[in-house]
């Protein structure tokens, strides 16, 4: 009823308020109103680890149910500029209440991530993306699993295990994580409880330290075996950083079965660099111009310039960030691909200049 009454007020509202769109008068009664993007209101702040928290989300009008495992892109204002930056949905599809979760683990320099765990407030107002992400589990919610997780790559797949739970779903897996210390570890009370709860679930812990994971801890074909007998049985879903998914990689390769390994990194593999050169990259829309190494993405060189394009994932997979190439050339650093025609669409979180370029931004 609530939401009819603010539909006639907006109609209501188009006739009185221009210039100024009718947006800004309904947003007086309802902050979470808007007829273009979906905004959401901090509900509950949850203290995970020292740096990370769970954030509870009651979105606005506009928002789309998502699958366990899905992320979605926060938008927050800081000192007056929009940040957008990709965050896993920890909580189950579809609450009663009608909120969502995200949480978020700070980095050293993160100017979102440490803002959202330290600075954030309940009652604030961010801005949501729709939930995007294939790394879920489809049609093998009853399949025997195993998950790989290292740091903050536990979100995603906590998301899937409270979905499961939550379905009374009898658990066949096995998750492996890994966490710099055990008060670094998010979640790891609560997958305690988890595999009290569900027979055939384990829940497997390692403290890695500070450094690269220790010999010990590595993931190889051993300590598979060890830890998970029927590992190559299984299907298997791991998030973390690069290193654990490569080894991940190798081992699922060699065992002739890369079909059953589903992974998500927390940031794409850029090791393109040939053909990149320093260069003046040219904003067009913006009037704005700024210098490039040639070795760094233009989202970045944008946002350091005080622009604040439309973005997502940062990874290239959501393809939000696509502007038009006026001239010059850029390079994908991911697989090397150069592209210079005028009017090609260019990624630029995942793009570098060639040089002088000039885009529609």
């Amino acid at each position: 009823m609530f939401t009819n009454v603010l539909e006639r007020t907006a109609r209501f509202g188009a006739t009185l308020s221009s210039p100024l769109p009718v947006d800004a008068f309904v947003r007086l009664v309802d902050p979470l109103w808007s007829s273009t993007v979906c905004r959401a209101r901090v509900t509950r702040i949850m203290r995970e680890t020292p740096d990370a928290a769970s954030i509870v989300l009651r979105p606005g009008r506009g928002w789309e149910s998502h699958q366990a495992g899905q992320w979605i892109a926060v938008g927050v204002d800081i000192d007056g500029v929009r940040h957008r930056r990709p965050y896993s949905l920890t909580s189950v599809p579809e609450r009663v209440d009608g909120c969502i979760t995200i949480t978020v683990q700070a980095v050293p320099d993160g100017v979102v991530s440490n803002f959202l765990v330290h600075q954030l407030q309940v009652g604030d107002i961010v801005h949501l993306d729709p939930p995007n992400g294939d790394f879920t589990l489809g049609s093998h919610s009853s399949s025997p699993l195993l998950f790989i997780t290292g740091g903050s790559g536990v979100t995603p797949v906590m998301g899937m295990l409270r979905t499961l739970d939550a379905a009374n779903i009898a658990l066949d897996a096995v998750h492996l994580h890994y966490a710099a210390s055990p008060d670094q570890a998010i979640f790891a009370d609560e997958l305690r409880r988890l595999a009290v709860r569900h027979s055939g679930f384990g829940f497997k812990f390692g403290a890695t330290g500070t450094g690269p994971i220790p010999p010990e801890l590595a993931l190889t074909t051993r300590r598979l075996d060890a830890l998970c007998p029927d590992w190559s049985a299984r299907e298997t879903w791991i998030c973390g950083p690069a290193p654990l998914l490569a080894a991940a990689e190798a081992i699922w390769e060699s065992a002739g079965i890369s079909d059953q390994l589903h992974s998500e990194r927390f940031q794409p593999s850029l090791t393109a660099t040939n053909g990149t050169k320093a260069g003046i990259v040219q904003f067009l829309d913006s009037g704005v111009e700024t210098p490039g190494d040639g070795t760094r993405p233009l989202l970045e060189l944008a946002e350091e310039a005080g622009l604040s394009p439309k973005h997502g994932c940062r990874m290239g997979i959501c393809h939000t960030c696509v502007v038009r190439l006026n001239s010059g050339s850029v390079l994908d650093l991911r697989d090397g691909r150069i592209q210079s025609d005028e009017g090609d669409f260019v990624q630029i979180c995942v793009s570098a200049p060639c040089g002088d370029v000039s885009l529609e931004l």
